[in-house]
């Protein structure tokens, strides 16, 4: 959220001089592959070159998503982890003890790109938009092991690896690319609402730790925007 904060602050700072429009609203995303949306809000500035061409920066912070599965259901390779009687009469002798991984994942985003006007110009009543755009994505991940509760006064565990109890955290930066396209209505002197969407592909993702695990970051989104913007001149 302070990434946001700063950014809007960054937008303010780039209309110094000259016609432009600031705006925000709702944001939501999905992910290609997974069934759970996103949900966030943006701010955005965007800068006409004429009334049908426009240059635009767009930031969306996305909240965090929590995801909590049995390991086996991710990867049936993954060995049971076994508990086994302190004493040789405990029945049963020896139980599965199961081990879910958690994770939270989410996005903070900036992105710009080219807009085209189409049946009305930036600043004229009903238009259509479209155009390309390239951005990056920061997300924020943590994750851990966790084993199930079980009788420690009974049992012991056999044979289980630490590598299944671990726990971390770090990020992921992307480079994404793709195109957005939009519609608006302008009322004359008092402001725009629009909505848009922005299909991307992450080109690529570099974690900050070799060893970071997630099951939440897809290379496919496709993210929706509806909102307000003023327009200054």
């Amino acid at each position: 959220m302070k990434l946001l904060i700063a950014a809007s602050l960054m937008f303010v700072g780039f209309t110094s001089f000259g016609q432009f429009s600031i705006g925000g609203g709702a944001s939501t995303l999905f992910q290609f592959g997974n069934n759970k949306p996103f949900g966030g809000l943006h701010v955005v500035a965007e800068f006409p070159r004429n009334n049908e061409v426009t240059f635009y920066v767009r930031a969306n912070y996305l909240f965090k998503q929590n995801v909590n599965q049995a390991v086996r259901t991710l990867d049936p390779g993954y060995p049971d982890v076994i508990a086994y009687g302190i004493e040789p009469s405990t029945d049963p002798y020896s139980i599965v003890v199961p081990y879910n991984f958690k994770e939270s994942f989410n996005y903070f985003m900036i992105d710009g790109g080219t807009r085209y006007y189409i049946i009305n110009g930036y600043d004229e009543g009903f238009a259509l938009y479209g155009g390309t755009n390239i951005g990056v994505a920061i997300n924020s991940v943590k994750y851990g092991y966790q084993l199930d509760e079980y009788d420690q006064q009974k049992y012991t565990l056999g044979g289980f690896d630490d590598q299944y109890n671990r726990s971390g955290q770090g990020t992921v930066l992307n480079l994404a690319a793709g195109i957005s396209g939009g519609l608006k209505y302008t009322f004359p002197g008092r402001g725009t609402f629009y909505f848009d969407f922005n299909p991307a592909l992450m080109v690529f993702a570099l974690p900050s730790q070799p060893d970071i695990e997630t099951t939440l970051h897809k290379n496919v989104i496709f993210n929706f925007n509806i909102g307000y913007r003023r327009e200054f001149y």
